[in-house]
């Protein structure tokens, strides 16, 4: 179990990083591949640009909340790790190349600069994605990732140990490449630089997915994390190899697109499991909430392929699209605390998502003469009506 210490400030942080998305880098440029020169000070890991306003709206009212939920359950560190990585690292650097398609002859140059930071967090970050699956470890939740890459694989003995056999070495040789010489001389990467990096993080993340027990791909939450940071990672790809290779800004403005769509899909509709319950709902349920949010978004990111600089409107979760999210977050963040208990031990997946399932499917259960124990109008007890009563999602139109 995570300390509570370490807990507090992890939720800090994210409600910190949250209120800002970006500040601009001041990296020197160098060709496509090169290391010319370096500075003394790394750039910025917050990258300002046109997704900086969906960035900051998911963290505030979907994983914040989350996150206070989890305190002191192996589910905190994973939602603080799969937002830092997703929601702040991969659509930064894609903020970083969308921001150089104003001036796309020079693309090339200015993009992997304004990028490296964002690159470095991203390394940090999926260094303490590996902590945070064992339980021992937290990301801050913000756009930072400090967490050093660990010697060991700290998923050893678990179901998990795949991640961080595959990742380890790529993580190790990509923060050789980005973290400051003996003389403080941060290394500047080029576009080619770039793209390999990103590659071959997707590449490791896909190959030990594949070696992952289905259940643990299926299990809420943390599965969804880990799927969306494997799909953002394989979309990155597309984006950074057309940058490296001179794509035209017209193929990398739908790649663009589509890296936003897709991780913001993932981000509401599987680590939030909104595609869980819709599952547990059946083709009967009277409302599709999983298309209804893929509706919206789709419309929230559509102008990106044709405006890649033009910043998303503001408040982007205010649309009708989104409405269901405040309702399901609160429904999730009153009922988690009650059913995720436990420590860590040496099975963090079965032990955070084990009553999570259980959970989800008394959501929509239309319980009889009471709700989940322990709760307003549950089986042990107390008042009728409430939190308790009849199928929790109604409110969704799912039951």
């Amino acid at each position: 179990m995570l300390k509570k210490t370490s807990c507090a400030l992890a939720i800090a942080a994210v409600l910190v990083a949250a209120c800002g998305g970006g500040g601009s880098t001041d990296a020197g440029s160098g060709g496509d591949g090169s290391t010319p020169g370096g500075t003394t000070s790394p750039a910025p890991a917050a990258v300002a640009g046109p997704l900086d306003t969906v960035q900051t709206a998911v963290t505030d009212t979907v994983i914040a909340p989350l996150v206070t939920a989890t305190a002191g359950t192996p589910l905190q560190g994973v939602l603080l790790c799969g937002n830092s990585i997703v929601t702040r690292n991969l659509l930064d650097i894609g903020d970083a190349i969308a921001n150089g398609l104003a001036s796309p002859s020079t693309l090339v140059s200015t993009a992997p600069a304004a990028a490296q930071g964002a690159l470095t967090a991203l390394v940090g970050n999926l260094s303490g994605l590996l902590g945070s699956l064992s339980g021992s470890v937290t990301c801050l939740g913000g756009s930072a990732g400090s967490t050093p890459v660990p010697v060991t694989n700290p998923l050893a003995g678990t179901p998990l140990a795949p991640i961080g056999d595959a990742l380890l070495p790529v993580l190790t040789a990509a923060m050789q490449q980005l973290a400051a010489a003996s003389n403080g001389t941060i290394p500047q990467i080029g576009a080619t630089q770039l793209a390999t990096i990103v590659a071959q993080l997707a590449t490791a993340y896909d190959s030990a997915l594949a070696q992952l027990p289905p259940e643990a791909l299926a299990a809420p939450v943390v599965g969804g994390t880990l799927v969306t940071v494997g799909n953002s990672l394989d979309q990155l790809v597309v984006v950074t190899n057309l940058a490296a290779t001179g794509g035209s800004p017209t193929a990398l403005a739908g790649a663009f697109q589509t890296l936003a769509q897709n991780a913001l899909n993932d981000v509401l509709t599987l680590v939030l499991p909104v595609g869980s319950l819709q599952g547990e709902a059946g083709a009967g349920a009277p409302t599709d909430v999983l298309a209804t949010l893929q509706a919206a978004i789709a419309s929230l990111t559509g102008g990106l392929g044709t405006s890649p600089t033009t910043p998303l409107p503001a408040n982007p979760l205010g649309g009708t699209g989104f409405a269901a999210l405040t309702g399901l977050v609160t429904q999730l963040t009153s009922l988690l605390p009650t059913g995720l208990t436990g420590s860590a031990g040496t099975s963090p997946l079965a032990t955070a998502t084990g009553p999570l399932q259980t959970l989800l499917s008394s959501l929509l259960a239309p319980l009889t003469g009471g709700g989940l124990p322990g709760l307003p109008g549950g089986t042990t007890g107390g008042t009728t009506g409430g939190l308790g009563g009849g199928c929790l999602l109604a409110f969704l139109g799912l039951c």
